[in-house]
């Protein structure tokens, strides 16, 4: 995350469908998919990837929350801390 004195995120603290909280640039968009549940990587109608295909959030954030989500993804229940 880019918060000073941010300089690690263990992926086995959160789950992947929490990680979009994690992007505040993502927040005037949840909740505006098309489909309930969606994790925003590659569903139609997915309003967070609308908004990166129109410039209205970063390439670079939305790479940095599909890097995070896929790690998460990968975490199983019984690793979280």
């Amino acid at each position: 995350m880019d918060t000073p004195g941010f300089s690690a995120f263990e992926t086995n603290e959160i789950t992947a469908e929490e990680v979009e909280v994690l992007f505040r640039e993502f927040e005037p968009y949840l909740g505006k998919c098309k489909f309930t549940g969606c994790s925003h990587i590659k569903e139609k109608g997915c309003a967070i990837i609308e908004a990166v295909e129109n410039g209205k959030i970063p390439e670079s954030r939305y790479q940095s929350y599909t890097n995070i989500y896929e790690n998460a993804r990968k975490v199983k229940e019984w690793e979280r801390k």
